[in-house]
């Protein structure tokens, strides 16, 4: 499968490199081209901003940390989230006192040349926030990852089974889906994914991790027209991750779709490339569609002509 992700971390990988083999002339468009790329890309921007919220720098501690700067004072921090957003910020403030993206003019970056002032400002100052981009989207890719494996995994092998299981109850329908995606996570890895805390949005269906600073947070719905459950249910997932996304400060949520009809189902967001899984990019956050087809249907050649259920952007995101 191509991940979205992966394309992004591959895009920060370049941005920098850019930097790194910008001659004198154009260092400072190429910083500004990675900061506008960094602040342009709603996925980058809120990870980035979730960090600011965490340690947010006034311009009066800026004023004063220059000295320390000029002085090769090295600060010291208490995590990579803390480290991002100090970067992240003194860039901007730096950039904002100077008037343009030529830092490698001012005297509290020179050095002996062009390349060691250059350096400096790479390492110190965009590699910590690439490396913290890239490990928060190497995390997300995992659970993409997890998530795909599980869909073949039913769709493969254990559909029938499944689906045998959701005929015959009466009800608690996503329970028995929920149990079943549950034990798959906790068997690869996801330790504790059991807890289904209350927030202030109520209760999502997974919150694996949840005593670590990034729990996991998944929705369950299904679709299934004989059982009443058709787009709107789909939509209400929507709504309801989004919501447990900003109850846990998170700027990831995953909606699993358990397909219980003989329909397909068509994601006509506005990014149509063949990235698995389609998703939204929606109030800085990013929201992944996983469709599991759970029916027991006919085989290929006796199932007929297919019918197409579409779910568009507009459709999920209109209040």
């Amino acid at each position: 499968m191509n991940y979205s992700n992966h394309n992004l971390r591959t895009d920060l990988q370049e941005w920098k490199n850019r930097l790194y083999r910008a001659p004198y002339g154009q260092f400072g468009n190429q910083l500004k081209y990675l900061l506008n790329n960094l602040d342009t890309n709603l996925q980058i921007k809120g990870l980035i901003q979730e960090t600011i919220n965490k340690h947010t720098y006034t311009k009066e501690e800026f004023d004063k940390q220059t000295e320390r700067e000029r002085r090769g004072v090295d600060m010291e921090f208490e995590s990579e989230i803390h480290q991002t957003a100090y970067c992240y910020q003194f860039l901007k403030y730096i950039i904002k006192e100077a008037g343009n993206y030529n830092l490698h003019n001012l005297i509290i970056f020179s050095r002996r040349d062009f390349n060691d002032t250059k350096t400096k400002i790479v390492e110190d100052y965009i590699s910590p926030i690439i490396y913290y981009l890239h490990d928060k989207l190497d995390k997300s890719n995992s659970i993409i990852y997890l998530l795909e494996k599980y869909k073949r995994r039913t769709e493969w092998f254990t559909k029938k089974e499944l689906f045998d299981k959701y005929q015959t109850a009466d009800k608690s329908y996503e329970q028995i889906l929920e149990d079943d995606l549950r034990l798959f996570l906790f068997d690869q890895g996801i330790d504790y994914p059991f807890s289904t805390p209350t927030s202030a949005s109520g209760r999502a269906d997974i919150i694996g991790e949840i005593e670590t600073d990034d729990p996991l947070v998944v929705e369950i719905k299904i679709f299934d027209r004989e059982k009443g459950y058709g787009k709107e249910r789909i939509k209400d997932g929507f709504n309801q991750i989004v919501k447990y996304a900003n109850d846990y400060n998170k700027d990831v949520g995953y909606l699993v779709i358990f397909n219980m009809d003989k329909a397909e189902l068509n994601f006509n967001l506005a990014d149509n490339s063949n990235i698995f899984p389609p998703s939204i990019q929606f109030n800085n956050k990013v929201f992944y569609f996983v469709v599991i087809n759970s029916a027991n249907n006919l085989t290929a050649s006796k199932s007929g002509t297919i019918q197409e259920i579409e779910i568009t952007e507009k459709e999920l995101t209109k209040k």
